[in-house]
């Protein structure tokens, strides 16, 4: 089905866009398939989170192996249902991404092979999703999602920034990312009134589970009050203040400094630096 008789279907429905699901599908052919290039998806597994109506399903199923697409509106299964009719690469799964059991599915689906993951976000789950699937053990190799500029700008935000907090920082951490091109607001039924990106996130090498919800522990915890000092953050998480001062100082950070001010490399040496006998056996949890 093409993206024009995709539309038409679901005026034929009396579809009605849903606001809170943040429910804009793409219907650019040009974009999508430009997206679906971007992804890879020639010959491999993709896991799709918001189907919507198959807009972006039918090319990723055109050059995928295979296809799991997750989509939480009931009523688009039907629709998704009539667009990929005939292909049996693509298993639908009404559900949603938060919630799922997303191991499983992939498990069901792709068996042990790796993944990428292909997605319009809306902007209310940006976070929460990005934040699943990175902490995620799934075996995800690359993701290309298509974000709200804002939310884009929240991910690849440099210290200093106003944008800049824990999303960029375990973004990076996780993964290399690179803004790929606009999406302008009238590639969409209904147009929103902001642009959108999409960004390629290239996945880093898995790191120890501890380690890595220790790491992120961290960043979340310097930025619990962003307007306060590290000092006093690392103080409201049970540190003492000598303790505190000796660790800002071994990781060569000013006892001013917020944690808006530190680059990744700034928080992988001070994890280190908590990670050591004398200052893992205090009273300071990660």
């Amino acid at each position: 089905m093409t993206t024009g008789e995709i539309l038409t279907l679901l005026r034929a429905r009396g579809f009605r866009f849903a606001h809170a699901l943040g429910q804009n599908f793409l219907a650019d052919d040009e974009v999508l398939a430009r997206i679906a290039d971007s992804a890879q998806a020639d010959g491999a597994c993709v896991l799709e989170i918001g189907a919507g109506a198959g807009c972006l399903t039918v090319p990723l199923a055109s050059r995928a192996k295979k296809v799991l697409a997750v989509e939480i509106d009931e009523r688009l299964i039907p629709v998704l249902e009539t667009a990929l009719q005939g292909r049996r690469n693509v298993r639908i799964v009404q559900g949603d991404a938060l919630k799922v059991d997303l191991a499983a599915l992939a498990q069901e689906t792709f068996g042990d092979e790796d993944f990428l993951v292909a997605a319009n976000l809306p902007y209310s789950i940006t976070t929460p999703v990005l934040f699943r699937l990175l902490e995620s053990r799934l075996p995800i190799q690359r993701m290309c999602v298509m974000l709200q500029k804002e939310a884009v700008d929240r991910v690849v935000a440099q210290p200093g920034e106003k944008a800049y907090g824990p999303l960029a920082i375990y973004c990076a951490y996780r993964a290399e990312v690179e803004r790929l091109f606009r999406v302008p607001p009238h590639c969409f039924v209904p147009q929103p009134h902001v642009d959108s990106e999409v960004i390629e996130l290239r996945m880093r090498p898995r790191p120890d589970p501890a380690q890595e919800q220790a790491f992120l522990r961290l960043v979340k915890n310097a930025f619990r009050m962003r307007r306060k000092t590290l000092l006093n953050n690392l103080l409201q998480c049970g540190m003492g203040k000598e303790q505190a001062q000796k660790t800002l100082e071994a990781a060569g950070l000013a006892p001013s400094v917020r944690a808006e001010a530190l680059s990744l490399a700034d928080f992988v040496r001070l994890y280190g630096i908590l990670c050591e006998p004398d200052v893992a056996n205090g009273k300071f949890v990660v």
